[in-house]
């Protein structure tokens, strides 16, 4: 056995694949119906993983919102993850602007990582979120990174976050979506799908799947749609968190033939650099 494979074989022997979780946009006011929404997300929380993304205005807002803080402690108190919404304007925003507004979802709402929205896939970019991710990861002990492009990335830009939007648009385009083909190599816990305008039960339970069979690990379906589809739950929301939860974990088997896969795919273009 040759050191590439051996090493290979020891990568995969611990290569986990996790089950299906829920990555919402809870882009909804605590008041009214909004605080019906937040504590929707945290009954939901001990029976299925949801990660939640708060979003007081467009970022953590200019000054602490006291009931925003009281729903997201409820939620992470049942098991949900939260993360801070900051948009990065695609790599034109300050880094001095963003990092502040990192720190201040941290300082006032303890968040358990960030949200990059507006984020670009264009290479000269890279940098700039290489650099947040470093700021994320080095600063903070909780530093769960999603990061949002919402379209075909390059594969570079999974060293900068944990989870990779790579489809966020309504459901009339999601037929037509071709995943890169550098995707399916890595886990699908490392990818993420925001799916809106899906009309019924049966249509999201069809995303969800199409989600599954494109390697992606988090997915989020509405039937909202309009200029914020995010500002409320799904009318099929009990529906959702069923399905999702009802994923099973794979086996050991199906991470070792996974695991294989991606062993063959790498020799393949070893031998094909080694001819050259």
């Amino acid at each position: 056995m040759n050191k590439f494979i051996a090493s290979a074989v020891i990568m995969f022997s611990s290569h986990t694949v996790s089950a299906l979780e829920l990555l919402v946009p809870a882009y909804f006011y605590p008041v009214d119906d909004g605080v019906a929404y937040w504590q929707t997300l945290a009954e939901a929380a001990p029976d299925v993983a949801i990660t939640a993304i708060l979003n007081p205005d467009s970022g953590p807002g200019a000054a602490f919102d006291s009931d925003y803080a009281a729903v997201a402690n409820a939620f992470q108190a049942a098991g949900g993850r939260l993360i801070g919404y900051v948009y990065t304007g695609y790599g034109a925003r300050s880094e001095t602007v963003v990092k502040a507004e990192i720190d201040l979802y941290y300082a006032q709402y303890g968040v358990d990582g960030i949200f990059l929205d507006e984020v670009s896939n264009l290479a000269q970019h890279l940098g700039y979120y290489q650099s947040l991710h470093a700021y994320i990861k080095g600063g903070f002990e909780r530093n769960h990174i999603v990061a949002n492009p919402g379209t075909q990335t390059p594969e570079s830009y999974l060293g900068t976050a944990d989870v990779l939007v790579t489809f966020e648009s309504p459901a009339a385009e999601y037929a037509g979506y071709e995943p890169d083909a550098w995707s399916a190599s890595h886990d699908a816990t490392r990818f993420a799908h925001l799916v809106y305008d899906v009309a019924d039960a049966d249509a999201m339970r069809a995303v969800i799947d199409t989600a599954r069979a494109h390697n992606v690990g988090h997915v989020y379906v509405t039937d909202d749609g309009g200029d914020n589809p995010w500002d409320t739950l799904p009318s099929y929301w009990a529906a959702e968190t069923a399905r999702v939860a009802a994923v099973p974990e794979p086996s050991a088997w199906a991470g070792l033939l996974a695991g294989l896969a991606l062993i063959a795919a790498r020799l393949r273009g070893s031998t094909r650099q080694g001819r050259r």
